[in-house]
């Protein structure tokens, strides 16, 4: 019989020797391979940000193996004020608008809409949240990363510091909203139900409270960047379709952080040429997620993908837009102005390089010095790891500072292109 680490008391016995050996051989160890710099994984991090990094990647593989089975989500939270300008609201299923092959995709994996959390950011504590929104006003909607396995929009998540950071960039942005969709596990809630949650959310800014689509800037970190694709995907296949006459017009903007945008591939072909994850081995690694051999990332795409498996979503547009598959046929021309950030350093960056490419082909690239500007917006930190603004304990400070700087300017450069259309 199988030993699960998922279940007690393997999991406490695996945790206890983790949390021993961890402390006594491999904090040592990872301590005296930074001292040198050019041991370091980039010789430009400080022996602090090259420590972190590796205990950070041990962290989330010590979680990935000792992950419950019954974890499908955050459960319900107290609703209502919840302090320093965050609220937590319901909102309400959108069957009507499940269509097409969202529908099919929600049969085959016994997924319904249902009621879920959504949550208000308000950017000063005196604001409240807008029940219905003013002429012209703007909203950041945000899909929080965790591969689809992790995290949430709760402000007690890793996203709420991103959201708090991306506020304070533009005066012209109030509040954010962020849905607390539902997480995938080996007993529910595979594809598409974060993908349905989101849509819910959307509808909810737009029909409930009275945005502008255009108005609407979605901002998506890892796999909520996944997500925002998919999300905008939906809206442009669907919207004016007869049986989802209430379905929204696409959003103004996407923000797309560090997106998982390869979900189909498989672990072992990741290993091959070309790949669309980096393949770098090392005594120290430079990122802490979505390596061919983290655990995390295969965990993730199993449950996610759930009955649909790795073969029909490495040709599936919405699970896997940057798949090298040679049957998969997909286009970005009726997407909005796009800003992709990534990190050098990073697993994801081939894939993320390559969404980059293929958006660009479609939509062109923001030149400054061209007369005819196109939508996307590429910003590649030298030496940052994947999602860099979510990093804690102020790792890689100086990438954070050029990130937010970068998306600074493309959101002014919003502002300018949302008066000229």
């Amino acid at each position: 019989m199988a030993i699960s680490l998922r279940h007690q008391p393997y999991k406490a016995l695996y945790t206890t020797f983790e949390f021993v050996g961890t402390v006594l051989v491999k904090v040592p160890f990872w301590l005296l391979l930074s001292i040198p710099r050019s041991w370091r994984p980039r010789p430009s991090w400080s022996m602090k940000d090259s420590f972190l990094i590796q205990l950070l990647r041990h962290l989330v593989s010590v979680r990935a193996k000792t992950m419950s089975k019954a974890a499908s989500g955050y459960p319900a939270r107290q609703l209502g004020a919840l302090g320093e300008g965050v609220y937590c609201v319901w909102v309400t299923p959108i069957p009507k608008l499940v269509v097409g092959d969202l529908a099919v995709w929600s049969r085959t994996a016994s997924v319904s809409s249902i009621h879920v959390q959504g949550y208000w950011y308000c950017k000063s504590v005196n604001t409240t949240i807008p029940k219905r929104a003013l002429p012209g006003e703007k909203v950041l909607y945000s899909l929080h990363g965790g591969a689809y396995t992790y995290d949430t929009a709760h402000p007690s998540g890793l996203n709420a510091k991103v959201i708090r950071h991306l506020l304070n960039l533009d005066c012209s942005i109030n509040c954010a909203f962020a849905i607390d969709y539902r997480l995938s596990s080996e007993s529910s809630n595979p594809f598409p139900a974060a993908l349905v949650d989101a849509l819910a959310g959307y509808y909810h800014l737009v029909h409930t409270i009275g945005f502008n689509p255009s108005n609407i800037i979605i901002e998506g970190s890892a796999g909520g960047g996944n997500l925002a694709l998919a999300l905008t995907r939906y809206l442009i296949d669907y919207y004016g379709h007869s049986e989802a006459a209430d379905l929204p017009d696409v959003p103004g903007s996407l923000i797309l952080l560090s997106p998982w945008a390869d979900i189909g591939l498989a672990p072992v072909k990741a290993r091959l040429e070309p790949a669309t994850i980096n393949n770098t081995r090392s005594w120290l690694v430079s990122d802490y997620m979505f390596g061919p051999q983290c655990p995390m990332t295969s965990y993730s795409q199993h449950v996610f993908l759930g009955p649909h498996g790795t073969d029909v979503a490495a040709i599936n547009e919405y699970i896997s837009p940057s798949s090298r598959h040679p049957l998969l046929d997909l286009d970005f021309e009726d997407f909005p102005r796009t800003f992709i950030s990534a990190g050098a350093a990073e697993n994801l960056l081939p894939q993320i390089r390559l969404l980059k490419d293929r958006m660009v082909r479609d939509l062109g690239h923001d030149d400054k010095g061209s007369e005819k500007r196109g939508k996307v917006t590429y910003h590649e930190a030298p030496d940052a790891s994947h999602h860099c603004l979510a990093l804690p304990f102020a790792i890689q400070k100086d990438a954070q500072r050029e990130l937010l700087a970068a998306i600074s300017e493309w959101l002014v450069g919003s502002r300018r292109y949302a008066d000229l259309m």
